[in-house]
C-alpha cells in the first residue's frame, strides 16, 4: 500500500499527516526507512501480527504524537524546516531557571539586557528609549554574551537544558522516545538516548548568539517597531537550526 501525503510546513498540519501516515497501518506495508524508524522505536519488538495506532498528544508536552503497537505506546516530537522552535516560556521564568541553576548574577542580567536590547549611556544606564537589533547589540556588547555562553556551555547545564527544551519540558513528567525532522515522505529521526550525545558533541560551536552547543536562545521577537504581537517580546524562544543535516552526520559520524 502506497501512502502519498503532501508536505505542509505548517506544524500542526504535520502532525496530523503524521497520524495518517501511522494509524492503521501494518508495518509490511511501510517504505524501508519508516521500518527501520519502527524498528528503533519498539527495540525490534515488531512485525505484522497486529495494526498500528497512532494520535495527536492534546496536552502541552514536548510529545506531539503517540505511536502504539500492542501494548507499548510511544512519544514522538515532530519538527519541520530548517530553523526549528523547540520551546519557549516568559524570559521571568527563564531567569529563574537560570537562577536555580546557579549561573552567576552578573551573567544572567548579560543575557536579560541582551534579550530586550536596550543601548546603554557611558555610564552603563539602560537607555529605555534606544532598543538595538541582535547584531547592533552584539558590536556593541559581545563580551558579555561570550561571558554567559562561557558559563552556561558546561555538560551538566547543557544536560539540563536538552530536557528542558526538548525531551520532557519545564511541566512534564514524561520523556519523548524519539524525535522526528522532516514531513511522512521525507523524515529522519533521532532516538533520545542519542540526542543527548548529538548535542553534547556540538558544545566547542562558537555562535555569537546566546547558546547551549547547537541551540539558540533569545527573544522570540524583539519587536522594535511596535509589531502586533508585542506579548512574544517577553518569550524566551529556543531554536535548533540545520536540525536535520545535524541528525544525518550524528549518524554517519557512528557508522
Amino acid at each position: 500500500m502506497e501512502v502519498v501525503i503532501i508536505p505542509n510546513n505548517n506544524g500542526y498540519k504535520n502532525e496530523s499527516d503524521f497520524v495518517d501516515f501511522f494509524n492503521g497501518m501494518y508495518y509490511s506495508e511501510f517504505d524501508e526507512n519508516t521500518q527501520s524508524f519502527l524498528k528503533d522505536l519498539f527495540e525490534n519488538n515488531i512485525d505484522n501480527d497486529e495494526f498500528i495506532q497512532c494520535w495527536r498528544n492534546r496536552m502541552n508536552q514536548k510529545a506531539d504524537i503517540f505511536i502504539k503497537y500492542k501494548r507499548r505506546v510511544k512519544s514522538i516530537s515532530i519538527k519541520s524546516g530548517k530553523s526549528n522552535s523547540l520551546h519557549s516560556e516568559s524570559v521571568q521564568d527563564f531567569k529563574m531557571y537560570l537562577e536555580k541553576l546557579n549561573i552567576p548574577y552578573k551573567s544572567i542580567d548579560y543575557y536579560m539586557s541582551y534579550h530586550y536590547g536596550y543601548k546603554r549611556s557611558e555610564d552603563n544606564k539602560k537607555d529605555f528609549s534606544k532598543q538595538l537589533n541582535a547584531e547592533e547589540y552584539k558590536e556593541l556588547y559581545q563580551d558579555e554574551l561570550d561571558d554567559f555562553n562561557k558559563c552556561i556551555n558546561k555538560t551538566r547545564i547543557i544536560v539540563d537544558m536538552i530536557d528542558r527544551f526538548i525531551v520532557r519540558g519545564k511541566n512534564s513528567d514524561y520523556d519523548i522516545d524519539a524525535l522526528i525532522s522532516g514531513t511522512p515522505n521525507d523524515y529522519v529521526w533521532i532516538m533520545k538516548h542519542d540526542l543527548y550525545d548529538l548535542i553534547l558533541s556540538k558544545r566547542s560551536i562558537e555562535f555569537t548568539s546566546p547558546h547551549i552547543a547547537c541551540l539558540t536562545i533569545g527573544p522570540k521577537k524583539r519587536c522594535i517597531y511596535g509589531d502586533k504581537n508585542i506579548k512574544d517580546r517577553y518569550l524566551i524562544a529556543v531554536r535548533w537550526n540545520f536540525i536535520k543535516e545535524d541528525i544525518l552526520s550524528f549518524y554517519e559520524s557512528k557508522s
